[in-house]
This record gives C-alpha cells, sequence and structure tokens, in this order.
C-alpha cells in the first residue's frame, strides 16, 4: 500500500502557511485539508487521508498528484 508524506521542503513552506493562518485567520487554511493531515500526522495511506478529509478517493489522488510536482508531497512506496 502507497504512502504519501511532506517532503522536507514541503513540510517548511506549509509550516508558513498554518502560521500565517494563525495571524490572518483560518481562511487561509481552505484547501489544505491534505496539507494539513500530512502535517498532523506524518506519512500515511490514502484510507486515512480520505477518511479524515472526506475526499472521495478520486479527489484526493488527483490533490496528492497535483501537489507532487510542486515538492510538497512524496509518495513512499512502503510503509515507514
Amino acid at each position: 500500500m502507497d504512502r504519501y508524506m511532506l517532503t522536507f521542503e514541503g513540510r517548511a513552506r506549509f509550516k508558513r502557511t498554518k502560521l500565517r493562518a494563525d495571524v490572518e485567520g483560518t481562511d487561509l487554511m481552505v484547501g489544505f485539508e491534505v496539507l494539513d493531515y500530512l502535517y498532523e500526522h506524518g506519512a500515511s495511506s490514502l484510507e486515512e487521508i480520505e477518511k479524515h478529509t472526506g475526499l472521495s478517493y478520486s479527489q484526493l489522488v488527483h490533490k496528492l498528484e497535483s501537489l507532487m510536482p510542486w515538492g510538497y508531497v512524496e509518495r513512499l512506496d512502503e510503509p515507514q
């Protein structure tokens, strides 16, 4: 089962976004449910992320695939 996690750079970028959201308000966090989950829980399976975010499997895969080229998320082939 594939697992996904934030990259080191993705974690640093998202941490800055979370800090800004704390100061400027939670509206900044809209759409960041997947990154927030990975930030808080570390490497996770699609099923774990899907259960928490409420996104469908296809929405979740699309979201993760779109984040990978930007260096936010990486796919792990083996559980860690």
